[in-house]
């Protein structure tokens, strides 16, 4: 059994304008946390093949991201390489797997978020 922990560190809006829905921040938070969860089977893919390289790979992968304002699309995604301890090519294939979404309805706000997944092999299991 492996871990897999989607944790949402903040999301703020910033910037109003006019003609779309205004999320308060927690909805906003739920709203892009929702959006990331669809694709958790792909995350989960990205994590299957980094323990065929190292059964034992563990860490976080942290991301920042943008919601356009008048897209809602997820833009500027990167890896914060300064809190990610999960290995590169780990956290390039979230970002993949992340890359096109997009947040509907569209906010009159742009938001900007940082999402940690956590990732732990469990220890194997002693053969009987």
């Amino acid at each position: 059994m492996r871990t897999l922990i989607l944790s949402t560190l903040f999301v703020t809006a910033s910037a109003l304008s006019s003609g779309c829905a205004a999320r308060d921040a927690d909805t906003y938070r739920t709203d892009t946390r929702s959006l990331l969860e669809t694709r958790n089977d792909s995350i989960k893919g990205c994590y299957d093949v980094a323990l065929t390289t190292d059964p034992n790979v563990s860490g976080d992968v942290v991301v920042n991201l943008v919601v356009e304002k008048k897209t809602g699309k997820i833009m500027n995604t990167k890896i914060d390489p300064s809190r990610t301890t999960a290995p590169e090519a780990l956290g390039q294939c979230i970002v993949e797997a992340i890359d096109g979404l997009t947040l509907d309805p569209v906010d009159q706000r742009e938001g900007q978020a940082t999402f940690i997944w956590s990732f732990k092999a469990n220890p194997p299991v002693p053969a009987a």
